[in-house]
Parts: structure tokens; sequence; C-alpha cells
């Protein structure tokens, strides 16, 4: 069984070798790190708390110089040191630590398992972050599910290329252009660009899911249907689950516990700091910066409202649909705005197109048919309509149900759906092959 575990770390510092060999040296380096301070922590108790605390700020050190690094002005020296997934690789070993010093979970033995979990090439460019004791309890894995897995890929594959990619277009042009456009096209923008990341990183991480299952591993889910919450918070609970259950362990956490007696005020400071880290985490820049602190005040409003709110929906049932659709129109267009700053250009531009959004209404149709006529009409409405499809579509999973209804159906079905399922991951692997030409690469493959 052993032989497992060599495999899935060869396999998957064989995939980092592709992107660079000091960057795999550095994974490397990070990996026994973490590795050894767990073992140092147990066989020295009475320094386990020095040796935690030391190795967890070598490693929150280390992140940030390669944060740093990537927004100097000499790019060759940025693209040089900016190890592949080092935001992911990073938290894990950070969690590992930490669990170990909570006590959690055991120190791991087997040196070719922890450097498998942290290397685990599926989850290593876009996640999810998976946590040390659910990976290593599934190594050596027992046995691939192809049948689980195949299905999840081309599920993503056809997200990315029917949907996500569909909507690049217009999102793309409206925000390379932000002050050459008015309000219309401007909403184009603001309205389809939370629908595009949407769909491209829960493709990446369906792909990502389903490629663990191939080696036999099960990954944590990172989405659930995010668009449908109702308030900011059931939103966070929805959206990119790992790093947000991941921040709250390690971060919101212990934070409010340092604070408790602070009251509100100490509440307010822990949402604060965690929505600011989620914002940097994505890189250094004002406007993850601004997206945090937006992220930050919602969340600051929605905790501090909470009481009342309750009490009044408690007092009037009636009300009780009609909120939640408010509440669902409400935090889709908070969320829309706050992701105006995640994606455009610079921070003047964020204000300039939500400040614009209003603006020349009476030629609503004159300038979106010059927005989508420029983009391409074909890509626009098969996006929109695709994404309409999806919405329908998570409801049921038709990945997943294949799976139930496989044995039942004719022979001539299986062989159609297995037909499209191997066109599609067979069409998607092109696509990650040739990433670097692609017109529309993953949005949300960073460092």
């Amino acid at each position: 069984m052993r032989w497992r575990n060599c495999f899935l770390l060869a396999v998957s510092y064989l995939f980092y070798f592709t992107w660079s060999l000091w960057a795999a040296a550095a994974l490397a380096g990070a990996t026994l790190l973490a590795f050894f301070a767990g073992k140092w922590a147990e066989e020295t108790k009475p320094r386990a708390k020095i040796t935690t605390l030391a190795a967890v700020m070598i490693l929150i050190a280390y992140l940030f110089c390669f944060k740093i690094i990537a927004i100097l002005p000499n790019n060759d020296l940025a693209g040089l040191a900016m190890p592949l997934g080092v935001s992911y690789y990073t938290f894990r070993l950070i969690s590992y630590v930490l669990d170990l010093h909570w006590g959690k979970i055991k120190p791991e033995q087997r040196l070719t398992a922890f450097a498998a979990y942290v290397a685990f090439f599926p989850q290593i460019v876009a996640g999810p972050i998976q946590r040390a004791g659910d990976f290593l309890e599934q190594v050596p894995p027992p046995r691939a599910a192809a049948l689980q897995g195949v299905p999840r890929i081309a599920w993503g594959f056809a997200k990315k290329m029917f949907v996500a990619d569909q909507l690049a277009p217009a999102v793309n042009c409206v925000f390379a252009h932000v002050r050459g456009f008015h309000g219309p096209a401007l909403m184009v923008g603001f309205y389809l660009y939370p629908l595009q990341l949407y769909v491209d990183f829960s493709a990446l991480t369906d792909i990502a899911v389903g490629t663990g299952r191939l080696f036999g591993i099960q990954g944590p889910e990172n989405f659930d249907r995010p668009f449908t919450a109702s308030n900011i918070a059931a939103y966070w609970r929805r959206w990119h689950m790992s790093l947000t259950s991941w921040l709250t362990d390690y971060l919101f956490t212990p934070l409010r516990i340092a604070t408790r007696e602070a009251g509100r005020v100490g509440l307010a400071f822990s949402i604060t700091i965690n929505m600011i880290a989620i914002g940097i985490w994505h890189g250094l820049s004002w406007g993850y910066f601004v997206f945090g602190v937006v992220h930050a005040f919602y969340l600051n409003v929605d905790a501090l409202t909470a009481k009342k709110r309750k009490s009044f929906f408690k007092a009037h049932h009636s009300l009780d649909s009609i909120g939640n659709w408010l509440g669902w129109l409400v935090t889709f267009h908070l969320v829309a705005a706050a992701l105006v700053f995640f994606r455009a250009r610079r921070v003047s531009d964020a204000i300039f197109l939500l400040s614009h959004l209003l603006s020349s209404l009476s030629d609503f149709g004159f300038e979106l048919e010059q927005l989508v006529s420029t983009t391409g009409a074909h890509a626009f409405a098969v996006g929109i309509t695709g994404y309409a499809l999806l919405e329908l579509a998570e409801r049921f999973r038709p990945d997943q149900r294949w799976m139930y209804v496989k044995a039942v159906s004719p022979r001539w079905v299986r062989w159609s759906v297995n037909s499209a399922v191997a066109t599609l991951v067979f069409i998607g692997i092109l696509m990650l092959i040739n990433e670097g030409g692609s017109k529309h690469p993953f949005l949300y493959a960073i460092y």
C-alpha cells in the first residue's frame, strides 16, 4: 500500500516540475518545515508552544514574501519567484501545525503521505483547502473512483466552456474600457461578472474534486449555490466554503475569543480583520483590500442587526417569504457591488462604474446592442441561456444522479452519455494543455 503514497507524491511533483523546479524546491522546503515542526512540538512538550508559534510565523512570512515579490515592478523577478498555488498549500501547512498544537490530530509519521497531502496536484492550483486530518485518513487511497470522478470532471468542463467562457467577452470588454461606456453597458459588467466568476471558479473546483476521486481522494465541496443566499452571512457560508471555514477556525474564532470582553466592538474588530484577510489573500492590491473592507461592513451590519431582524420577522410571520425574496435580491446586489472592486483594474475604475450605472438609461437598447455587437451576440446569448439552465441543473446535479439511473438505462442511453462525457473531458484536457494561449483562462487559478 505504501507505493500508492509514493505514486501520489510523484505525480503531484511531476505536475509541479512543469511549472518551475525552483518553485518545487520551495514547496518541498515549506513541507519539511511543517512536518518536522510537528514532530519537534510533540517530542518537546515544554517548548511546543514556541515551536508552533515559530513555525506559523515563518509560514506566514513565507507567504507574504511571495505576495510582496509579485507586486514588485521587476516582473521577471516576480515570475521567477512565485510558486504555483503558494496561498493554498501554505494555508494547508499552517492548519496542520495549529491542529497539532490544539490536539485535533496526531503528528503524521509518514513523510511521503504528508508531502502528498501538501502537493496534491488537483487541489494545489485553486483548492479546495482540505484539512490534513481529512486527507491523511484517506491515504493510502483504497482505489480510484473513476465512475464518480469522470462525470464530475465533465460537468466542470461543460460549465467552463458553455457558460463562463461565453460570458467572458462582454465582461472583459466592459472592465477593459470602463470609462468608455455608459450605464446600460456598465450594467452588463456589473451583473454578469459575478455569474462568470462563480461558474468559472466552481467549474475549476468540479474538475479538482473529480480528478481527486480518480486517485481515490474525496475532496471537500467549495460551493453551495451561493447566489440563492438571503443574507450576506449565508452567502459566505456557501461561497468558497473551504477558505471561509479555514479563516473562521484559524483567524476569526481565536480573535473573537481574545476580544470577547469587548462585546460588540470586539465582534466588529474580529469580523473586519477576517474579511480584510480574505481580500488580501487574493493579492496585495487596493482593489482586494477594498473588497475585504466592503464585505466587513456588510457582515458587521448583518451581525449587529441580526437580533432585531429575527424579532421583527418572528412578530410578522406573514412577511417571511417577502423578506427572503428581498433578502436574496439585496444580497446579490451587495455581492455584485463588492466584486466590482475585485475585478476592476483600479479602484477609481470601480468607483466610476458604480457611480455611472444609472446614466444614459434612455439609450438602454442602443448601448446594449453596441456592446453585444462588439463582443459577439452568439456568445452573449449562449452564456445567459447557459447560466439559466445551470441554475436549474445545480438543483438536481445530473452528474451525480447519473450514477443512480445508469444501471436501469438502455444501452444506447449509456453509450450516448458516456460518449458525451468522454468528449467533454477530452476537449477540456486540450483546453488545459493550451491554457497559456487560451482566450479565457481560469479566473481563480491564483498563487
